[in-house]
């Protein structure tokens, strides 16, 4: 209990002891003999179903597998690290994030593992607000930031004109924001700003602005932020109808879910996974951690159907823009590589690709 960071013992033992740190998180502690570690490590990092079918390979070698050891009768099979369990085992490494018993102890069997994503792949962001609308940083403090960062363009996205609670922009304020960035881009060497906006999906499924403004940004996000009431089959037709639209970019946080605050409003995930796929509209995985929405399980979805994923910040400060390493973990779990991703792509290549959404029928 005086170790820093530790606010209660809840039990203690010879072998095992709960705490609950100042955060409020409850953690077990558990001591093994060291050659138990590779064992109790990937035990207790992979969910139950990924441990149970481990155990039925093991079984299928007459051998026993549990948090202590693997065992060929009562003898000790060692094991270094968990690679050489999985070894054993006939597998290729599972990727910590993988181990849910979702495909992927036949993907290991095969060698098809993905090359999951790296944070340090990522070349720029979209989804950032700046003082315009409700963040806290200037255009200039976030382009500052993102430099920091090592990444070379960043889509800044501010509310739209409904969004009312946001001081969301309207048409002259977003043309004026234009001439920032144009100026913006003119100053700064080796860097891009895209032009963006967070449209309001309105209830009948149209966007927030007139075709002429909508036809002036280098992309749109289109996001749910009202009418979350609606059935599963309007909403549904609702997002539909948005990607539809030629003008959008991307899907914002599919189903306006606030981790430990609020459940996501009721959608057929599925058909709109298919109606992007259909339209080549890009599905963002919001990194904010009270969002993180694309859910992992969906993300894997989206791959599987070719739809291509932005990991988006949605930052309101400089400092939200390092919510990016949040949606990087959730993209691995969610099986994604470099190639899934738009924002691993350099600044000409994004500029091309948001070019060709633009012109699409």
């Amino acid at each position: 209990v005086g170790q820093p960071g530790c606010a209660e013992v809840v039990a203690q033992g010879p072998s095992k002891s709960s705490i609950v740190l100042d955060s409020g998180l409850a953690v077990d502690l558990r001591c093994v003999r060291a050659e138990q570690f590779p064992f109790a490590l990937a035990h207790f990092t992979g969910s139950r179903e990924h441990n149970a079918a481990l155990r039925g390979l093991a079984r299928k070698r007459g051998w026993r597998l549990n948090e202590y050891g693997l065992f060929a009768g009562e003898e000790l099979l060692a094991c270094e690290n968990e690679a050489q369990i999985y070894e054993r085992l006939g597998l290729d490494c599972v990727p910590p994030e993988l181990r849910e018993d979702r495909g992927e102890i036949e993907a290991a069997q095969q060698g098809v593992l993905p090359a999951l994503l790296e944070e340090s792949q990522l070349r720029g962001v979209f989804h950032v607000h700046t003082t315009a609308s409700d963040g806290t940083g200037t255009l200039e403090e976030m382009v500052a930031e993102a430099r920091g960062h090592g990444w070379s363009y960043l889509g800044i996205c501010d509310h739209s004109r409904s969004a009312h609670y946001a001081n969301g922009l309207d048409s002259a304020a977003v043309r004026r924001q234009w001439t920032e960035i144009d100026a913006l881009n003119a100053a700064v060497e080796n860097f891009r700003v895209f032009k963006g906006i967070e449209s309001d999906i309105l209830a009948d499924g149209s966007l927030d602005y007139e075709e002429d403004v909508l036809g002036g940004f280098d992309f749109v996000i289109a996001s749910v932020h009202s009418r979350f009431g609606l059935s599963r089959r309007e909403q549904t037709e609702r997002l539909i109808r948005a990607i539809e639209n030629p003008h959008t970019t991307m899907i914002g946080h599919l189903t306006g879910r606030l981790l430990l605050a609020r459940d996501g409003y009721d959608v057929d995930q599925e058909a709109v996974i298919e109606a992007a796929a259909r339209h080549g509209v890009i599905l963002e995985l919001n990194a904010n951690p009270h969002r993180l929405d694309l859910d992992w399980r969906q993300l894997k979805s989206a791959r599987e159907a070719g739809v291509l994923i932005a990991i988006n910040p949605d930052a309101h400060s400089p400092a939200g823009l390092g919510h990016t390493r949040y949606g990087v973990g959730i993209a691995r779990k969610g099986w994604l590589e470099a190639t899934d991703v738009l924002n691993t792509r350099p600044a000409d290549e994004v500029a091309e690709l948001l070019q060709r959404r633009k012109a699409r029928p």
